[in-house]
């Protein structure tokens, strides 16, 4: 009898202390993200925890059945499907020169230009942060990018490039010898049970690779659930484990950045400084941009207090600004990273899949221009909110 009780007392002991240590949802805290949500005209928000549903909310003129414009989060779409022609040997490695599929780059610096270079952002060439200016007006977004200049040496640094991706469209069409979203949509798409879809297309009938697929919000929550499982969707394998992990590798000229999707450390630590001020004077910017990075000087704990701090220097709507006038190479902070790391697909407008592994939740975010007002429709702590849902 003793005995008996003994165990027990261990059993309830044992449960009590799994519930303790397990992580659930925080109802309140979720209470509090989906009004936010509904705040900012977002028009769908899904949160799973443990690959179980926990919120499915619309608002406004959101529906399950709409499809949304996810934006750049296409950019993370077209990652895991460089990471199926990984897992089918399609190609072995991303280290294959582009000029493969287009013999007009078999000269010069552009030979150097790899596939890995495309998908992490590091190609080297010319690309205007506004898309509206150079690449939407083009009728041929694949030539656009052959055309394109070297602005810096393959490789050499790391720089967000909406142009340079969009050769993507070729090269997985040479490959497959399918165009890009009709391979997205058999290959990574039909695996995950999507099959509503679609994609916008250039003038030549290129997809567009920077943005352009419109998708369901349950679908693309998908997109994350798949992230999360390492690559398995339904206990099935879609794309291997150990190319799973190359799209969350940082490369090595950015730790914030994988195979095309962004890499999130629980703490960031931005530092402004005179040596970043003196690079910005020796790159000859303008009086008025310098005159607001020295009123920038200091040290920042968080993303949010240094966009705080930006948006009090720079005014509303900075980001055109300061990218049009930040090229290649120069930057406004230095980043020092530490804590858990979670990944994030980033869209205009403020679409978002957050993905944390660690607390195992995928959480997203759309919005379209219809519902976008101002500047806080961008809900740029959405991330932040869904990471402290389990505190």
């Amino acid at each position: 009898m003793i005995m008996k009780k003994i165990s027990l007392i261990y059993l309830l002991g044992f449960l009590m202390g799994s519930v303790a240590c397990g992580q659930v949802i925080n109802k309140s805290k979720l209470d509090t993200l989906l009004k936010r949500a509904k705040q900012n005209n977002s028009e769908a928000v899904i949160i799973y925890k443990d690959n179980k549903l926990v919120s499915e909310k619309y608002f406004g003129i959101g529906q399950a059945n709409m499809k949304i414009e996810s934006m750049s989060c296409t950019k993370s779409i077209v990652g895991l499907a460089v990471a199926c022609l990984l897992t089918d040997n399609l190609i072995d490695s991303l280290d294959i020169p582009v000029s493969n599929y287009y013999p007009e780059w078999r000269q010069g610096q552009k030979q150097f230009i790899t596939i890995r270079h495309l998908v992490n952002m590091t190609s080297g060439l010319q690309n205007n942060p506004n898309a509206s200016i150079e690449i939407y007006p083009s009728p041929d977004f694949v030539q656009l990018a052959l055309a394109a200049e070297l602005s810096s040496k393959p490789g050499e640094i790391w720089a967000y490039n909406n142009k340079s991706l969009n050769l993507m469209a070729g090269v997985i069409k040479s490959i497959t010898g399918k165009r890009m979203d009709i391979y997205i949509g058999e290959r990574l798409f039909r695996p995950l049970g999507i099959t509503d879809f679609s994609w916008s297309l250039d003038s030549l009938g290129n997809p567009h690779v920077m943005s352009g697929c419109q998708i369901k919000p349950m679908d693309f929550a998908k997109v994350g659930l798949l992230l999360l499982n390492k690559g398995k969707f339904n206990n099935e394998v879609v794309i291997a484990e150990k190319h799973i992990a190359q799209v969350t590798t940082p490369c090595k000229q950015y730790n914030g950045y994988g195979m095309l999707w962004w890499i999130d450390y629980e703490k960031t630590i931005s530092i402004i400084d005179d040596e970043i001020i003196n690079e910005l004077i020796n790159a000859k910017l303008t009086k008025d941009f310098i005159e607001k990075a020295i009123k920038m000087k200091g040290v920042y704990n968080s993303n949010e207090e240094y966009y705080a701090k930006i948006l009090n220097v720079f005014g509303d709507n900075p980001w055109g600004y300061i990218n049009e006038t930040i090229g290649p190479g120069l930057r406004l902070r230095k980043k020092e990273f530490s804590g858990n790391v979670t990944y994030r697909a980033d869209g205009y407008l403020g679409n978002y899949i957050i993905v944390d592994p660690k607390s195992k939740i995928v959480a997203v975010r759309m919005i379209s221009h219809q519902s976008f007002e101002n500047e806080n429709d961008n809900y740029v702590d959405f991330g932040k909110q869904v990471l402290n849902l389990t505190e």
